[in-house]
């Protein structure tokens, strides 16, 4: 546990050895925040997370961003929308099935393959 010690009018945080503070993440688009116990394993970010310009967001918050970046061109109706949501779940995790990206972006998998094999041939996306 931190002690604090107080030397003529001036107060200092020392930290007790072999205590670790708690690992803590705080979303700058939605706030939401994540932490670990200081004797938990940590990892070095939440899954899904990224940081960006020095600050962290969620996966829910990045997914919004990609969404929220194809309807800024005009394209607002939800084929759109679709569109960029498997094109960010395909970068983010290109190893992933099919399957599994058609359940996170709520589309077919057959619209998932297509999606992938177009990225593939325009060099988007790197052949497994």
């Amino acid at each position: 546990m931190p002690t604090s010690t107080k030397h003529a009018n001036t107060r200092t945080r020392t930290r007790t050895r072999g205590t670790r503070s708690p690992r803590r993440w705080t979303c700058v688009g939605c706030e939401v925040t994540v932490r670990y116990g200081a004797d938990a394993d940590a990892p070095a970010r939440p899954e899904g997370w990224a940081k960006r310009s020095g600050r962290w967001l969620c996966l829910h918050c990045r997914r919004e961003q990609a969404v929220e970046k194809a309807t800024a061109k005009g394209d607002d109706g939800w084929a759109s929308r679709r569109q960029a949501l498997v094109e960010f779940e395909l970068r983010r995790s290109p190893n992933e099935p099919d399957g599994v990206i058609a359940k996170r972006a709520n589309c077919s998998t057959g619209h998932v393959r297509k999606l992938r094999m177009q990225l593939r041939e325009a060099g988007k996306l790197k052949a497994a």
